[in-house]
């Protein structure tokens, strides 16, 4: 199948053979790789190393066309094409030649597909095949080859009494040993997490009790709480130690927005994680985000080394102007960047649905939890490499493992469900409240604030909760003690409108 090539493809060609597997010819300068795979296709993207080039691969299937595309490279030659591989050349109008046209690309023991084709089966966008590819080899890479996508998001554990940074050690390390059996091995945890408890609780419950290639952990630099270079040094000091390990797999620089961003450029944190990243402190680096699809894009931008972004993404959110969880998931895959999520039940909204949105649910799938579809929603975005749920207790751990073992997307259908679904839950919810807890860690007064919001949410479909906010109002500020300083609300990653909500609690049960 040899078709006539230019002087530049000739010369790629040319340098195939022995140990040489992809040749780049680029305003002539020549490169030669010899890793398998499309490892050297991935890494040569965020350089810019494939814009306009010819390209010489020894087997190019759908993934390696995809990539090539999204590269922008002029020509290929492929000494072995795979027709879906042909299909994507031919869709976007790039050149090339092959020796050999063969069905399908099989992996190396010649047992069935290649994961990398796998991978894109029914991707067509050379984006998001980026960043499927990207989560892809990283598993394959880090002994993970079939990572399963529920993550263990340790903000909600079980705790003794009531008290949030005195995390219950012995039913953690039960729901862990439980989550470890069924085959799941992602975990993420933070420094402020349970008032700070939640690093050094999976340490005692996880870290001592497990193998270390058994698990992924990842945590995340508090960018809220670094004022300057030497802070990020000593927190990450600290965080090896209160997790007991030598490096982490996943390191995110914590709850970045537009103002955050400004001092994590003013500090070159993303310089910080990726010097400890070369120090093999770290394997994987990213953040985690709240704001607009717009300051993404300039962090995307501005910092291609981001392996990773974790996004806000749940079905409630999924067109919300404030949250803009569409937005900010189509810049992350515009950008090749692959996705974590969190809050997919936002903060457990999505587990206690109304009536009217369960029986809806239950009509389709009588079987389904509610949070089943908020996690499989988030779940079957193309380009998400796991989904977090802060499971709080055994039940939950039980119901997410369930369905998430064997996972099976969305079909369309349910996706229109979930939607529908959404629509019923905004009309009966007064705060959009996750119970994240950052507002109330800073607060001067000490108002239990998303105890208030909930206890409003509970009050709008009830009447009731002044008895609750009476016996909560003992121990901690009472809504009517803010003073308004604003502190909660530059932190909060819904961009609520905390004092105004505040005035409503106390007007709703601190009057008689």
């Amino acid at each position: 199948m040899e078709q006539s090539v230019s002087a530049p493809l000739q010369r790629a060609k040319q340098l195939l053979g022995g140990e040489t597997s992809l040749a780049v010819v680029q305003n002539s300068e020549e490169r030669t790789f010899d890793s398998r795979g499309i490892g050297a296709l991935l890494d040569l993207l965020p350089q810019g190393g494939l814009r306009g080039a010819s390209v010489a691969d020894k087997i190019v299937g759908k993934a390696a066309a995809l990539l090539m595309v999204r590269g922008g490279v002029k020509e290929v030659y492929a000494e072995t094409l795979s027709e879906s591989g042909d299909a994507v050349l031919r869709r976007y109008n790039i050149p090339y030649a092959c020796g050999t046209l063969t069905p399908a690309i099989q992996n190396r023991e010649g047992t069935g597909p290649c994961p990398m084709e796998k991978a894109v089966e029914n991707i067509s966008d050379p984006g998001t095949a980026q960043a499927v590819l990207r989560a892809r080899r990283d598993e394959l890479a880090d002994g993970r080859p079939s990572a399963k996508k529920l993550g263990f998001g340790c903000m909600r554990l079980p705790v003794v009494g009531g008290k949030t940074g005195q995390i219950d050690i012995g039913r953690f390390a039960g729901m862990i040993d439980t989550f470890l059996s069924r085959g799941f091995t992602y975990f993420d945890t933070a420094y402020r997490y349970h008032d700070g408890d939640s690093e050094p609780a999976l340490r005692k419950a996880l870290v001592e009790r497990h193998p270390r290639d058994s698990f992924t952990v990842t945590t995340k630099m508090p960018m809220f709480m670094v004022h300057k270079r030497e802070d990020m040094e000593r927190i990450f000091d600290d965080q090896l130690q209160r997790l007991g390990v030598e490096y982490f797999d996943y390191y995110w620089l914590h709850a970045l927005n537009r103002l955050e961003y400004m001092k994590v450029q003013k500090l070159d944190a993303f310089g910080f994680i990726m010097q400890k990243k070369k120090e093999g402190r770290i394997r994987h680096i990213g953040f985690s985000f709240h704001d607009t699809a717009k300051t993404l894009d300039n962090i995307l931008a501005d910092h291609p080394e981001a392996e990773y972004v974790q996004l806000q993404i749940n079905y409630l959110d999924w067109n919300s102007r404030l949250v803009q969880s569409r937005a900010c998931y189509e810049t992350a895959m515009r950008r090749g960047v692959p996705v974590i999520v969190m809050e997919p039940v936002k903060g457990g909204a999505l587990a206690s649905l109304p009536p009217a949105a369960v029986q809806m649910l239950k009509n389709h799938d009588a079987a389904a939890s509610p949070a089943s579809w908020a996690v499989r929603f988030a779940a079957s975005l193309p380009g998400v490499a796991y989904v977090l749920s802060g499971m709080s207790d055994e039940a939950q751990l039980d119901d997410n493992t369930s369905y998430m073992q064997n996972f099976v997307p969305l079909t369309e259908e349910e996706n229109k469900l979930a939607f529908a679904a959404g629509a019923i839950v905004k009309g009966g919810t007064a705060v959009p409240c996750t119970g994240c807890r950052y507002c109330a860690e800073g607060c001067p007064q000490h108002i239990a604030i998303p105890e208030y919001f909930a206890l409003l949410n509970e009050n709008k479909h009830t009447g009731g909760g002044k008895e609750m906010y009476a016996e909560l109002a003992k121990a901690h500020g009472r809504a009517s003690d803010c003073i308004r300083c604003g502190k909660c609300e530059k932190i909060c990653p819904q961009h609520i409108k905390i004092r105004s909500f505040l005035q409503k609690a106390a007007q709703t049960f601190e009057q008689p």
